[in-house]
Formats: structure tokens, C-alpha cells, sequence
């Protein structure tokens, strides 16, 4: 196009949009500025018909309803056994770690064989007490009995009683006190093992655990009930669009790492201030899973004319978008549009199925 033939152009244009309003006043000089270009200079998309969705994107945190922290009852042990790591899955009364309990176990056995013998003198001398009495009775048993003889029988088995006091209060108080002191040690035996509460999985294990020595103020191992551990979530404002009998698709992870899973809404009961989704999926990244996002349709166009929102522009309070016209020239177009959803866009005027726009 010449220079003058371009100023001409734009003489008429001038003088025709005096009368126009601001929105046709756009669309002129836009069009003016056109030029016939081929078709695969612009990325173009379809006009079609299809389902339009408004989501509602809620984001949620991986938390553990029912977690618990383990500590050494004992202080000062030497830790030699560790049996697991970070993620293993636990049985409850499954032992995690152990302190050195060899030397533990050495006072044990040194002291049930104490005990049993405290035991063993315990009983010999309750037997040889009763036999000193049994013998003391058949020594007077042969005659008749006269009252000195049995003031004197009574007198001889005051005096065997008399003589076993003393030695039997100490072989009583010798069990009783080597009793105490085995369950003692045995306490402080279990003390330093640390099995697990309940089934679970273990979420965290101490940094260079084996070798070190027990503080009781010192968190060893942690672990948290899968079947507890849920998505947890502040959008209270999806509500009203979730549906407790259906399976949801959360996003976590970013990149090259993200990973879709499958939950469902639990604990619909409690929820308040915050929403819970039970994670459905047996096999996930712990790592990946901290977080995520959901998606919660909340309006629904389906069998609609739409098409993709990157061809959707904006001036001032209407919507346009880009056509080629059959020479090939860049023109606007203003369009009513209905439901916006993620990736489409509802269309109620200004296009037809069909028709192809600049993306």
C-alpha cells in the first residue's frame, strides 16, 4: 500500500469515527491496522461445542491427625540397635531401637538367680520351722499329757517361733527387697527399648541415632497413623459444591515431580473452619504429598458453544476476539460470553460453530 493511499485511508477513517463510540472507535482503527497475512502466522483455534466447567481450586495440607513423638525414659545409655528409618511401616509392639543391654541384662540374670535363691532359704526355713513344731508335738504324744506337760509343750513351741522370727522377717524382707530390684532393673530394661504404639508409619528418626547416648528432653522417633493422616483444607467456601459420596483428583508436587492422587471427602461431620479429604491412593511420595490442590466444579455449561479463554480479550467491560477475514486481514470481533470455566469460555453471541479465532 502506497503512502499516500495509507493517509487517504486514514483521512476517511478520522472523519467516520467522529461519529462512533468508543468501543466502535477500537474496533475501526484495529481493523485499519490489518494487513493480509498467511494463516500460519497466528496460532488459531476452533469455535466448537462442549462442556464448560467453573472450578474452585482449594489448596490442602497432608497432615496426620494422630501422631506421636518417642523419648528415652533413660538418660546416659548407649544406643547400639536402630531397626528402622524414615517411612518404614510399623506394626504396634514392634521394637524401633535399643540402647546397649548387655550389661542390663547381666544384673538381671544376676539378680533372678538371688532371688531364687532368697526364695529357696525362705522356704527351707518355713519348712524346718514347721518340722520343729511337728516334732515338738510328737514328743509328748506318747503319754497322756499332764498340765506341766503341756505348759511345757507350750512353752517349747513359743520358744521354736521365738527362734524363727528374726531369720524369717530376714529372708521374707531379702525376697521382697530383691523382688523390688528386679522389676527395677527390668523396668529400666524397657525403659531402654522403645517399641512401637500402635500401627503407624515412622515420620521421623533422629539424625545419627546409633552410637549416640540417651536424654530423655531428646525426640528419637516419630511416627503417625496412616489411616488418620488427611488433606486439610481452610476453603470452607467449597462446601456447598462438594459432594461426600464422590472421588476427587488432588495435584501435588511441582515440575517434573508432580503427581496426581486420588481422596475423598471424611470426617464431613467435623467440618467447620476446615474441610478433610482422606487420601485413597496405597502407593505415594510422603515428599510429594505435603501439599496439594483440588479442584471443585461449582458450575457446569455443557453441550454450549465455547471456546478456548487465551482468545478471549477484554476492553473496558466487553469481550473481543481475533478472526482473519477471507483476505487474510486481522479483524475484531465483540462477543457476549456466558461461563468462564479453566479452559473454555462460554459463548452466547458474536461467533458460530466453526469458526476459527487468533489464540
Amino acid at each position: 500500500m502506497s503512502g499516500i493511499k495509507r493517509l487517504l485511508l486514514l483521512g476517511m477513517a478520522a472523519g467516520v469515527l467522529c461519529g462512533c463510540g468508543q468501543a466502535q472507535e477500537a474496533e475501526r482503527a484495529v481493523e485499519l491496522q490489518g494487513e493480509a497475512v498467511s494463516e500460519t502466522a497466528y496460532e488459531m483455534t476452533p469455535v466448537i461445542r462442549g462442556t464448560v466447567q467453573q472450578p474452585l481450586v482449594i489448596d490442602c495440607n497432608y497432615l496426620q491427625t494422630v501422631e506421636m513423638d518417642l523419648y528415652f525414659a533413660v538418660d546416659q545409655e548407649i544406643i547400639t540397635d536402630v531397626y528402622v528409618e524414615n517411612g518404614d511401616t510399623v506394626e504396634q509392639g514392634e521394637l524401633l531401637v535399643s540402647v546397649d543391654a548387655e550389661n542390663m541384662e547381666k544384673r538381671i540374670a544376676e539378680l533372678e538367680y538371688q532371688l531364687a535363691k532368697a526364695k529357696l532359704s525362705l522356704q527351707q526355713l518355713q519348712e524346718n520351722k514347721a518340722f520343729d513344731l511337728e516334732q515338738a508335738d510328737i514328743l509328748f504324744s506318747y503319754t497322756a499329757m499332764s498340765n506341766a506337760d503341756k505348759e511345757a509343750l507350750k512353752e517349747q513351741k513359743e520358744s521354736i517361733e521365738k527362734s524363727y522370727k528374726n531369720r524369717l522377717e530376714d529372708a521374707a524382707d531379702s525376697v521382697e527387697l530383691l523382688e523390688a530390684r528386679l522389676q527395677e532393673a527390668r523396668e529400666y530394661m524397657r525403659n531402654g527399648r522403645l517399641y512401637a504404639p500402635m500401627d503407624g508409619i515412622i515420620s521421623f528418626v533422629k539424625t545419627d541415632l546409633e552410637g549416640s547416648v540417651t536424654d530423655q528432653t531428646e525426640r528419637v522417633i516419630s511416627l503417625y497413623d496412616a489411616q488418620s493422616c488427611m488433606f486439610i483444607s481452610e476453603n470452607t467456601e467449597a462446601i456447598p459444591y462438594i459432594d461426600p459420596e464422590e472421588e476427587y483428583t488432588i495435584v501435588c508436587g511441582l515440575g517434573n515431580s508432580q503427581r496426581e492422587y486420588t481422596v475423598t471427602p471424611a470426617n464431613t461431620e467435623n467440618w467447620g473452619e476446615q474441610i478433610y479429604f482422606r487420601l485413597l491412593d496405597e502407593e505415594y511420595d510422603p515428599n510429594i504429598i505435603k501439599n496439594g490442590k483440588i479442584s471443585i466444579i461449582t458450575e457446569e455449561a455443557e453441550d454450549v458453544l465455547c471456546v478456548d479463554r487465551t482468545a478471549i480479550h477484554a476492553s473496558e467491560e466487553r469481550y473481543y476476539v481475533y478472526l482473519l477475514d477471507e483476505n487474510g486481514i486481522r479483524r475484531m470481533r465483540f462477543v457476549e460470553t456466558g461461563l468462564w470455566g479453566s479452559d473454555l469460555v462460554e459463548i452466547r453471541s458474536g461467533l458460530e460453530e466453526g469458526d476459527y479465532v487468533i489464540r
